[in-house]
Order: C-alpha cells, then structure tokens, then sequence
C-alpha cells in the first residue's frame, strides 16, 4: 500500500482535469483490502474508489480519500475441454487482459477491445461495445464490504445487470471495493457465433479473413480507431451519455421528427433503446467545439478536452448537449459518467 498526500489528480483520469486529493491510497496486494488498511482512510472521511479513471468528471478538489484500485494477477479457476474460467483482480488493466484473452484463443470478450479503464470497474457499469456486456461473460465478483469488513462472491444473477446498471450502482453504491472478477470464456474450435459479427461494419471489416478470436479484436480495434479518440493524446471518457430507452410510444412520436430514428430491442417490455448520436449529429453537435472542449470529430456521445480545458468547461459543455437534447427530444439525456 501507498500513501500520498495532496496529490494531483491529472494523470488518474482520462478527462485530464487538474484536481488535487487530500489523500490518495493505492491498493497493490492482498493484504492491503483489509480493515486494518482502510479503516482510519475512510472512516467519516468521504471517499471514492478509482480503477483506470476513465468513468469520472473530477468539478472541484476531493476533499477526502481517493482509493486506488491497482492489485493486479490473473489465475485459472477452471478449465474443461469448451472453457475457462479466469479470476482476474480487480487493478488489471482491461484491453491488457482482453490482448490476453485472445492471444489464448478464447471467444466472448474480444467484442470489448481497447476500452480504458480496470477490470474491477467493468461489472458496475456493465460495461458493453459491439453487441456485448460483461454480463455476457461474467461468473462472479468478489468484494469486500466496507461496513461489515467482510469478503463476499457475487453471483452473476445476483449482480442485477442492466444497461449501464448494477447492483454495484445502486444497493452497494460506496459500501463495497472490488476485489477481483471471474469470467468464463469459452475455446475457440474454428467456429464463431454471429452474434459477435451483428454490429455495423464487423462484417464489412472482416470481409475474406479468416473469423477468429484475434481477427475480430484487431477490426474492433480498428473500428474504434477511426471513430474515438486516443486518451493518451485527448482528454475523454468515451461515451459520455447513454443511449435513452424509451417506451414505444415515445419512439412513434419521435419517428414524427426523425423519420430514420434507429431502435434496438431491450428486455424489458414495451422498451426500445435509441442511439443519441443519431440526434445529436441532427443537432449539430459532432465535431462541434467551445474552446477548449467539444465533441469528438466523428462522434457526438463523446465529449473531449482538446488542450487544457478546465472540469467546469466540460460540466458546462455536458449540460448544454443535454438541454439542447430535452428541448428537442422531451426527453433526458443522462451522463453515462460519474460527476463530483
């Protein structure tokens, strides 16, 4: 475990907003997720956990503990002829595990390449791209439970996945630290389900290739490339709204003003989900800049700090984007991203 006092807070999150912490406490090993660790960090002192960054808007200075989630490992729990199942600690960089994952040919996470941020941040926003949610892959969670200092598993089921949506968000919001995920993934026999080729241009992208583990990674990557900016040279959180969902009712009447207004399906009944991009580039707003922070250039759901924009232009600019949406929608539009 470290310890560091009054710390920026630039280089641990990918909007690069400078902001300073009271304290920042970064987890490495096992030993560290323990009362004895934690307790005098965050007893009545308000804190926050972070894995990668890439999900937050930092307004103002933290006063309070910023936790670090950095431990990092990966271990086999089981493996049978068809699959495996990997118990991955929580601090593990994503797309390094996802490179691994594929170098191994297994099949089921592929879809989620070059997303920033940590393997322990993916089940509470049920992370998804291209057709896949980590519910999709997911077997458990281990967590410990800040009020009672106790492990405990979760079971996939007991996550209460949704879009965007979890149990980690809601019931154990702030009561809980991720310890570590367990997937189970699934070996590769020269056969691809469809259902990882369905979203728009994979097929295109994978037109005479071979369709294995690795070919589908590298069109995702190179999808991903040409439509988002790299957060090693520009300040964003990806998607920074998600795609509303919406009765049926609601979708008819907006077809009245977007005749060519795509739907997709959702699990809940009578509910449609619709891509907000597509409205906000009706809008005007891809592309669209005030200066030092805007839209990226090829997708509107992303707002970006193109030079040394300031946590209060971005607020401002991210609650344009959704005033101007309602205004013409009737509709909110809520930030994907968490805001302090």
């Amino acid at each position: 475990m470290k310890v560091v006092k009054d710390i920026s807070l630039k280089d641990y999150n990918t909007f690069k907003v400078e902001c300073y912490t009271d304290t920042l406490l970064i987890l490495e090993k096992e030993s560290d997720f323990s009362k004895k660790i934690l307790e005098k960090y965050i007893m009545n002192i308000p804190f926050i956990i972070l894995g990668g960054g890439s999900n937050i808007l930092f307004t103002k200075d933290f006063k309070g503990t910023i936790i670090l989630v950095k431990n990092k490992g990966k271990k086999i729990l089981n493996e049978t002829d068809d699959y495996i199942d990997i118990q991955v600690s929580a601090g593990q960089d994503w797309d390094e595990f996802v490179q691994w994952c594929v170098e191994k040919e297994l099949l089921g996470i592929h879809n989620l390449a070059l997303i920033p941020g940590t393997v322990g941040a993916t089940p509470i926003q049920n992370v998804g791209a291209y057709g896949i949610e980590i519910k999709d892959i997911l077997l458990s969670v281990t967590y410990l439970n800040l009020e009672d200092w106790k492990e405990y598993v979760l079971s996939n089921i007991k996550c209460k996945f949704g879009y965007r949506d979890s149990i980690f968000k809601n019931e154990l919001k702030e009561k809980v630290l991720i310890k570590d995920v367990t997937f189970r993934l699934y070996k590769y026999k020269g056969e691809v389900d469809s259902k990882y080729l369905e979203y728009s241009g994979i097929k295109e992208e994978l037109e005479g290739k071979e369709i294995t583990p690795l070919s589908i990674y590298n069109a995702i990557v190179k999808i991903r490339e040409s439509k988002l900016p790299k957060v090693e040279e520009y300040g964003s959180c990806g998607c920074t709204f998600l795609n509303p969902q919406i009765s049926i009712q609601e979708y008819e009447r907006l077809l009245k003003i977007y005749p060519q207004l795509p739907k997709y399906e959702t699990e809940i009944k009578d509910t449609v989900k619709i891509p907000a991009a597509y409205i906000l580039e009706k809008l005007g707003w891809k592309n669209r800049r005030k200066g030092s922070v805007g839209t990226w250039i090829y997708h509107p759901l992303i707002v970006t700090n193109y030079s040394n924009a300031s946590a209060n232009q971005i607020y401002s600019f991210i609650n344009d984007i959704q005033t101007d949406f309602k205004s013409n929608t009737n509709i909110d539009l809520e930030c994907e991203i968490n805001i302090f």
